[in-house]
């Protein structure tokens, strides 16, 4: 930990997950699409967009579609470190002692059966995020058909063809979108946790089984402040240039630009030591120093619960 208090300061983080003190630290991430993704909601066959002006659609990616994701690798991630009740299931929790795990303690979770209405709030709080080009230059919309098992249209029972065809509308490779986490009251294991979940997690959207990776994320470093400060993906997107070239350079100079012009260039910290970091721990054969880790949030979170009187 003393590699991650020289870029980010100690106490920005607590020891305790009991305190609830001022800090927060501002995730600054580009998500790059670099595979077909699918974003709907309402509409089976639409993106979910937003009218940012009379002039432009942008397309909008609701903080939960993000989230979610980021939050089912962190399950798994306990499960490899046996820091987690082998019975807990994703939003199929039976019983209080089962939140005592980094994943529910730093994204939030809820007893869901047995009566029990305890829950624990998000420390990691999401961002909805928005591309920078309208929806007409970053999606696609395709034709497809549902098989028979001959693999065919052909229906086999009517002796007829069949007429089981639906369309997508996919965002395209290259479309680019800012966003940003905003975390408070974690420990830095639980900060660790977060960023190995942004790192390592590359596939997004509906029907991510059969369309697989399809986002690369960029940390691009940390804002660091006493309260949070007003800078989010929206305000990215409206405020672009019409006139500049959407690169991936461009938006990551847009994204330094406005986090430091937010945050002041001493409290915007650079990331790339802490990733280093994270991924040579993940190449360590025996993993030791990061089962170390897991073992102590663990702790860290069990001894919460009992602090709030979840558990005895």
């Amino acid at each position: 930990m003393e590699e991650l208090f020289k870029i980010i300061a100690e106490s920005y983080f607590v020891k305790d997950l009991k305190e609830n003190t001022l800090g927060t630290i501002k995730i600054a991430i580009l998500r790059e699409v670099t595979g077909n993704l699918i974003i709907r909601s309402n509409y089976a066959d639409e993106t979910i967009t937003f009218k940012a002006s009379e002039s432009k659609d942008i397309i909008e990616i609701p903080a939960r579609k993000l989230k979610s994701k980021e939050k089912l690798l962190g399950l798994k991630i306990c499960r490899e470190f046996n820091v987690i009740d082998d019975k807990f299931r994703y939003n199929v929790i039976k019983r209080s002692e089962q939140l005592g795990n980094p994943n529910s303690i730093l994204f939030g979770d809820s007893v869901t059966e047995n009566n029990d209405s305890v829950g624990i709030s998000s420390r990691a709080i999401y961002d909805w995020a928005y591309s920078i080009r309208d929806v007409n230059e970053l999606t696609g919309t395709l034709q497809h058909n549902a098989l028979s098992e001959g693999g065919t249209m052909w229906d086999e029972e009517g002796g007829n063809h069949r007429t089981s065809l639906f369309q997508v509308q996919y965002i395209k490779p290259g479309a680019l979108f800012p966003h940003f986490i905003t975390v408070e009251n974690v420990t830095p294991e639980l900060f660790i946790h977060l960023l190995t979940c942004i790192l390592f997690e590359n596939c997004y959207g509906a029907q991510s089984t059969t369309l697989g990776s399809n986002i690369k994320n960029h940390i691009l470093g940390f804002g660091i402040s006493k309260f949070e400060q007003p800078i989010n993906s929206f305000s990215i997107s409206s405020n672009w240039e019409a006139k500049s070239a959407v690169t991936i350079e461009n938006v990551k100079a847009a994204i330094d630009t406005a986090m430091k012009a937010t945050y002041g260039e001493e409290n915007y910290k650079m990331p790339d030591k802490i990733i280093r970091k994270i991924k040579l721990l993940w190449e360590s054969e025996d993993k030791k120093e990061l089962k170390g880790l897991y073992e102590k949030s663990k702790n860290d979170c069990e001894r919460f619960l009992k602090d709030i009187k979840v558990c005895k």
